[in-house]
């Protein structure tokens, strides 16, 4: 399992300095927690936190921040009329 930041609108990978295309540059972080106060650091504020596993059909992508979490996270049954 690999823990990464991706940009959403050019599909790279954050290498720990700048955005790289190739999956094999992208930096693993230790934690979900490590790659979102990153994100927060460097102010990736429309980045994808992404949790590959081997089997890609099992990978995880959601938004950074509160926000982006909640509207990932809901059940398709629950309606947000606000989110803040």
């Amino acid at each position: 399992m690999r823990i990464l930041v991706q940009d959403p609108g050019s599909k790279a990978f954050f290498d720990g300095t700048r955005w790289d295309e190739d999956l094999e540059r992208a930096k693993t972080f230790e934690s979900v927690t490590q790659a979102e106060a990153v994100c927060r650091e460097h102010q990736f504020s429309s980045a994808l936190i992404v949790v590959k596993f081997q089997d890609a059909h099992q990978d995880i992508s959601y938004p950074v921040g509160a926000r982006g979490a909640l509207l990932v996270s809901k059940p398709h049954t629950t309606s947000i009329k606000r989110l803040y």
